[in-house]
């Protein structure tokens, strides 16, 4: 498992001659990286030298530790030598941030999802918890909350920026990296003001649509696809011979094979009974496999799916995967497992494309009848065909977009001047909380409190007597409720 890449390289820009880049994507999941594989061979291209370290490590403290202490990296932070003009990160965990204080570079923020909720905060972009809910937030619509899910995704929201990052996350990992870094590195709150950019794969086929600063560039989609390359020769002979159809079950890389296996004969079995060719991405070893089952570790899925005898693809909801089917125009099954495989399914079920099946609930007869209902109903096969036409269809493409704004950066040595006046304002300045409570006490309580002293003035006037002289004692007014003294 591919735990970080550094990922050095030159590449030409038009203002200046060359520029050294330091790519770091540090999340233990190749799901996580290989979005990104394209915009570093483009970067790479001919045009420099590419350095790869990778290290194992299993969870937050104990990878950032194993990272830190690597020979590569112990020497990325004290070789002298070295020099960046530009940091891209992966917007996730904060500590390779800190690269951006060592080599004093501007840097830009990149996510193979959307990036997390403090990263569009520390942009400017708006952060409602209704319209765009954490994609780790189990939610059934994540374009219609209940009421109930809209007190989580506000709760949510407070509690995982506030009291986990930076309450916990943030001090924690600043103390594991100062041990590497020295005493004078900043805060990861101060180094987060340092994002020029922020890069997302997001596309709104499969998330909602969000209102984003011109600091932050959508580039999903298309970022990650690559060229054709021809098939081997016995796959390619088998998907040829798959005249009634192909349909594809991966559950991707990080689903492994003891998740399924005790139903995995049960999906054989419905297997056994269609009239199709299946082709399986599984670590499970199975003896006996149903003539029409073809089983392997590992094939080239981009490729597979353009070939016009592949008609279903089952998957376990991942971006990368949806956004490879929904290009070549094919539907989906979906059997998330965690993270944002549900709201991905969600949203796959909405656009048409596809249907779900809970894996909890997986049977001969539930994979069968799902599957018959995808082949024999045109509807979704043309919907992900419409899909992939509204897909393809952008004034650039993700790559390019990518390219075009990293290259920005590295003319201007940042891109402050992008930085919205809402970064650092008050959440009540922002949502105009101070503005609504006087608006709301002009139209409101004065006029209650009028009318008040009106009804008051109006019952007790009958009881009131006005004493023109100061002199005259008080006791010479006992009817009196209220007294006034007015000098004359």
């Amino acid at each position: 498992m591919i735990v970080i890449s550094f990922l050095l390289f030159a590449i030409e820009v038009a203002c200046v001659n060359s520029a050294n880049i330091l790519g770091i994507i540090p999340t233990a999941s190749f799901s996580h990286q290989v979005p990104f594989h394209p915009l570093w061979r483009e970067f790479d291209e001919g045009k420099g030298f590419l350095d790869i370290a990778d290290t194992l490590a299993r969870m937050m403290n104990e990878a950032n530790e194993a990272q830190l202490s690597s020979p590569e990296i112990q020497n990325l932070i004290h070789n002298e030598s070295l020099h960046f003009d530009l940091l891209m990160v992966e917007a996730q965990l904060p500590g390779m941030m800190a690269f951006s204080w060592r080599f004093k570079c501007p840097m830009i923020g990149i996510a193979s999802l959307d990036a997390s909720k403090h990263y569009h905060t520390v942009l400017g972009n708006p952060n409602h918890p209704v319209i765009n809910p954490d994609v780790n937030l189990p939610v059934n619509d994540p374009e219609e909350l209940t009421f109930k899910e809209r007190i989580s995704a506000f709760l949510y929201g407070i509690i995982y920026e506030y009291v986990f990052m930076y309450g916990k996350v943030y001090p924690g990992t600043h103390m594991q990296f100062k041990q590497y870094f020295g005493e004078d590195l900043p805060s990861f709150d101060d180094l987060l003001q340092n994002i020029s950019m922020l890069f997302v794969n997001t596309n709104p086929i499969f998330q909602n649509v969000r209102a984003l600063h011109p600091n932050t560039v959508a580039i999903g989609g298309t970022l990650h696809l690559k060229a054709p390359e021809p098939l081997p020769r016995e796959l390619q002979e088998y998907l040829d011979n798959s005249t009634n159809g192909l349909i594809y079950f991966s559950l991707g890389g990080n689903v492994q094979g003891y998740l399924i296996a005790d139903i995995f004969k049960d999906i054989l079995a419905a297997f056994s009974e269609l009239p199709y060719n299946f082709l399986i991405k599984s670590d499970l070893e199975m003896d006996d496999l149903p003539s029409n089952v073809r089983i392997g570790t590992w094939f080239p899925q981009q490729d597979i799916f353009r070939h016009p005898n592949v008609k279903l693809f089952i998957s376990q909801g991942g971006l990368q995967s949806l956004q490879e089917s929904v290009i070549n125009g094919i539907p989906v099954i979906g059997i998330p497992f965690f993270g944002d495989q549900f709201s991905n399914v969600h949203k796959m079920m909405k656009k048409g494309y596809g249907i779900k099946l809970e894996k909890t609930k997986i049977s001969k007869e539930s994979m069968k009848s799902a599957i018959l209902q995808i082949m024999n109903d045109s509807k979704y096969r043309e919907t992900a065909k419409e899909l992939s036409e509204i897909l393809k269809d952008e004034e650039m493409s993700g790559l390019q977009k990518a390219v075009w704004w990293t290259e920005y950066v590295l003319r201007h040595k940042g891109a402050s001047h992008w930085r919205s006046p809402t970064v650092g304002m008050p959440f009540w300045k922002f949502y105009l909380l101070d503005v609504i409570c006087f608006i709301g006490f002009l139209t409101c309580v004065l006029p209650f409190c009028q009318l008040q002293s009106t009804k008051t003035s109006v019952k007790e006037t009958k009881h009131i007597y006005f004493n023109f002289n100061r002199n005259l004692p008080i006791e010479n007014y006992k009817i009196a409720k209220y007294i006034i003294f007015v000098n004359k």
